[in-house]
Parts: C-alpha cells; sequence; structure tokens
C-alpha cells in the first residue's frame, strides 16, 4: 500500500505513540454505565446483549455480530429513553474516570512523540477525555453517533420500551465452549432467547427509525481499529517500527499484531490473554507513570533496548535506564520503591502470564 504523508521532516526521530484507552486510561464498560443510569435494568439488559453478540456461533441463518456490535443494539433503546448528544456528553463529563498518573503520561509523550488514542467507545466520551487531558480530538478514533439525529414517534417509542423490558428480563446467555459450536450447544433457554434477540434485530426492528440507526452506526472493533492505524501511517508516514502501542483487550489485538510484525514496541497495560500474547511487554500497574517511562526508553535507546530492560527487570537496571532522572524516581516513589510488575512476552502463547497478578481491580 503506497503512503502520501504529509511533511514530517521537522518531526525527524520522533515516534507514535498510540494508545487504545479501553481499560488502560479508562474503563471499558462506559456504555454499561450509560444503560445503568438510563435505562431500567439497563445493567442487565447490557450484560444481555453483550452475551448475545459475544456468542461464537457462525451461521448463514443468523446475523454475524462481534462483541463490540453491543454498543450499536443498545442505541434504539438509549434514544427511546430520550437521551440526546447534550446528555450523553454531560453524563460522560460528569463521570468521567480516568486513571491514575493519565494526564501527566499523555502530557510527557507528547514532547518527543506524536499521540494517538483509539477506543471502542462512543465519541461523546472521547471528547470528554481529550478536555479532561488536554490531548487533541483530532488525533483520536471512536465511534461515530448522532443521537439527535434520528426523531422516535411515540409509537416507537412505546414499542422500544416494551421491548427494552423484554430483554432486561432475560438471563444472560452463557456461551459454550469449544470448536464448530452451534445453537444446539445452548441450553433451551439460552436457545430461545438467542432466536427472539434474532428476531427482534433482523424483523421487528425493520421499519423503525431506530433501525436505520443501527445500520449507520459502526463500533470500533478489531477490523476498524487496525484501519485506524492504516490511516495513522497514511497522515504521518512513520514506519511500524517507530510506533509504540499500549492495548488491553481483545478488539486490540489486530492492531498490537500489526505493529509488532511490523517492528515497533507493544504494551500490554492489565490486559487480557489475548491482548497479552500479542504484545512485547506485558505490565501491571495502577498508575500510568510506567508507561511514560517505557515511552521515554523507547524513544532514547529503541525497542531491543525496551525489552532487554523487561527481562532484566530490576531495581538496579531501572535507576540505570536511559531515562528522566525524575520520571525513574515518581516511578519508584508510586510504587513504594518498588518496581510495577513488567514482564516480556518470548511467546505467542503468555496465558501462563495471566494470573489473579495480572487482573485490574482498580478501575
Amino acid at each position: 500500500m503506497d503512503f502520501e504523508p504529509n511533511d514530517n521532516a521537522f518531526l525527524d526521530g520522533w515516534k507514535l505513540f498510540i494508545l487504545c484507552g479501553d481499560g488502560t486510561i479508562f474503563p471499558n464498560d462506559t456504555v454499561k454505565s450509560v444503560c445503568t443510569n438510563y435505562l431500567q435494568n439497563g445493567s442487565n439488559l447490557y450484560d444481555v446483549l453483550y452475551s448475545y453478540t459475544s456468542l461464537p456461533i457462525v451461521s448463514l441463518e443468523r446475523p454475524a455480530y462481534r462483541r463490540e456490535d453491543a454498543y450499536r443494539l443498545i442505541l434504539p433503546f438509549l434514544r427511546a429513553a430520550d437521551l440526546s448528544n447534550t446528555a450523553l456528553k454531560n453524563y460522560f463529563k460528569n463521570t468521567l474516570n480516568i486513571a491514575s498518573g493519565a494526564s501527566r503520561t499523555l502530557r510527557f509523550v507528547q514532547e518527543f512523540s506524536i499521540p494517538f488514542l483509539v477506543s471502542s467507545s462512543y465519541e461523546h466520551y472521547i471528547c470528554e477525555v481529550c478536555e479532561a487531558l488536554d490531548f487533541p480530538l483530532e488525533n483520536t478514533y471512536s465511534m461515530s453517533l448522532d443521537l439527535d439525529y434520528w426523531d422516535v414517534s411515540a409509537t416507537e417509542k412505546k414499542r422500544l420500551q416494551e421491548l427494552a423490558a423484554e430483554i432486561s428480563s432475560m438471563t444472560p446467555i452463557t456461551a459454550p465452549t469449544g470448536d464448530d459450536v452451534n445453537l444446539d450447544d445452548l441450553t433451551e433457554q439460552d436457545r430461545k432467547n438467542v432466536l427472539r434477540l434474532d428476531d427482534i434485530f433482523e424483523n421487528e426492528l425493520v421499519g423503525f427509525q431506530t433501525f436505520r440507526m443501527l445500520s449507520s452506526s459502526t463500533p470500533m472493533g478489531r477490523e476498524e481499529k487496525a484501519a485506524s492505524l492504516l490511516d495513522i501511517r497514511r497522515k504521518t508516514g512513520f514506519d511500524l517500527e517507530d510506533m509504540m502501542v499500549i492495548c488491553s483487550s481483545a478488539s486490540d489485538t489486530l492492531i498490537a499484531h500489526m505493529v509488532r510484525e511490523g517492528g515497533g514496541l507493544v504494551v500490554a497495560f492489565n490486559a487480557t490473554p489475548s491482548a497479552i500474547c500479542t504484545s512485547n511487554l506485558a505490565v501491571v500497574s495502577e498508575d500510568t507513570t510506567i508507561l511514560s517511562f517505557l515511552a521515554d526508553v523507547f524513544q532514547n535507546a529503541g525497542k531491543e533496548h525496551v525489552e532487554e530492560l523487561a527481562a532484566n527487570w530490576t531495581e538496579e537496571a531501572i535507576l540505570a535506564a536511559p531515562a528522566n532522572k525524575y520520571l525513574i524516581n515518581e516511578l519508584l516513589k508510586i510504587n513504594n520503591n518498588k518496581a510495577p510488575l513488567v514482564a516480556k512476552i518470548n511467546t505467542d502463547v503468555s496465558d501462563v502470564l495471566y494470573n489473579e497478578e495480572f487482573v485490574p481491580k482498580f478501575f
């Protein structure tokens, strides 16, 4: 693929810092929190839809969903609850939950790199994150959404509210294990719920204004995040080897794989097993100062030095690292003179690293 980058000669020696924000600097359940606040029994309604879109069942008779499609399927019910763009932005502004140190980290990395933020969340949330962290909105990728564009009649609103009540009364679906699973592998009740949800979204909502909302909304899943990486390359002209990506969830795995295979540095921060498997390093910390430190070492000495440091992760090695000394002191001070948990990923199968220590408990 050919790229036509902007003139970036003045950025010689700089790096790209790409942060997949969900689960790293902010929680990955932002949409669930909206459902809980605006819909009756909204938390369970979200859990049902998320379990429905996460089913590993592929069939020509059924719609093909990804787990991020839950962010899309919830939209008609939020609109029927009279949720507007302004109300959604205000909700996110008043409930913003940012990881400790995130503001300092994003300010620091802008001194020597071009930062980008990629997220599965709604753009309304990302707008509030950018305002709170003084981050350039034009350097973000998220799920586009315009709630105010869609008018919902009284008849449609009433029916959507009835359907929301029906869905919220269901039990979340338990996904079967193994390969080549199908509907027959589900319990009888789960199978009934899946077929009913299929009918709601493929038949009952057809003709509604909100059905058009569903078809016009595209969640930021694995493929869309990978497309954002290609767009970042097109805009900047940077090679993959000059990129540092911070990831945490399954939807980050494709962008992480692309950067890792291209020679860049991928850091799994408080991540799921699938994200760890596609990364160079795994990090667990309640504060993002460790990301500032690793970015500084990457900028000053390159990927290989970062990996060598992670393989010999001791306080002595940290103190001798080619990084800002004040930053090193802050890193150790925040962690009570102990280095945060960092591990180099040596294989493609790294579930052995995923234990209770690697489960983020601070959101």
